[in-house]
């Protein structure tokens, strides 16, 4: 009789264990992943796309079509001009050019609402030029359709273009759909997204300093590099880059 308690009390000391030892994995993993993730922030899963705060409105120019927008930024040579978008803007014609000595503030008045600028057939949306700079908050950057051609914004060798919040999206050329850097990129915030490039980066063709701080690139498709095809400097510190496409190499970055 003693004999057999003995095994008994055995075995249920070993089913206790058994099930505690489980028990301390399956939070250990649990804690793993979470802290992982928190440490890396690049997953999708555990990526939370930062707040940001809207530039300070006083002495902002507003406009509500092409000719407004044109003209203020026209009127902004050797000075910064925030410029707050009230309506959608349908270009006609060709690209909005901030020249040398341009500081430009794109914007929205609250963030109730994202408002458009539409690129004109066959042209790109947004053009730096050397010496000029553009900072972006809350206001969309595209096309009207996928068979209107055109780059979201280029930057060219000498401009410089900081992403803070809004979007660049549904753009289709060649090289460089949502982005074609050949100076200065930094991007905060925001989101690129939906855009294509029919050989190299959907999201973002850069040959000069690309910087990914925060936001989200995503969903662009290439050739070569559907989300960034990268042959200048291109630096992530965080931020997004996932879930892009290309039919030849790097899906994400080329």
């Amino acid at each position: 009789m003693g004999r057999n308690i003995k095994v008994k009390a055995k075995r249920h000391v070993s089913r206790r264990t058994a099930l505690l030892m489980v028990s301390l994995l399956l939070v250990l993993v649990v804690f793993s992943v979470a802290f992982y993730g928190l440490i890396m922030g690049n997953g999708e899963s555990f990526y939370v796309e930062p707040e940001y705060t809207l530039p300070v409105l006083d002495g902002a120019v507003y406009v509500k079509d092409e000719v407004g927008l044109r003209s203020a930024i026209d009127e902004a040579v050797d000075k910064s001009v925030v410029i707050v978008l009230t309506e959608d803007v349908y270009l006609e014609e060709s690209a909005l050019n901030i020249s040398d000595g341009a500081n430009i503030t794109l914007t929205i008045e609250n963030k109730g609402k994202s408002y458009k600028i539409f690129g004109a057939a066959d042209s790109s949306t947004i053009v730096v030029e050397e010496g000029g700079m553009l900072e972006l908050y809350g206001v969309i950057v595209t096309h009207l359709n996928s068979s209107t051609r055109g780059t979201g914004v280029i930057v060219n060798l000498g401009g410089t273009f900081i992403m803070y919040s809004g979007e660049i999206s549904g753009n289709t050329i060649k090289d460089g759909g949502g982005v074609y850097n050949r100076g200065t990129f930094k991007i905060y915030g925001g989101k690129i997204w939906g855009n294509k490039a029919t050989n190299f980066g959907g999201g973002v063709y850069n040959v000069g300093l690309f910087e990914l701080h925060e936001g989200i690139i995503t969903e662009n498709l290439a050739d070569f590099g559907g989300g960034v095809y990268n042959r200048g400097t291109f630096n992530r510190i965080h931020g997004l880059l996932d879930n892009n496409k290309a039919t030849s190499r790097g899906f994400n970055v080329y």
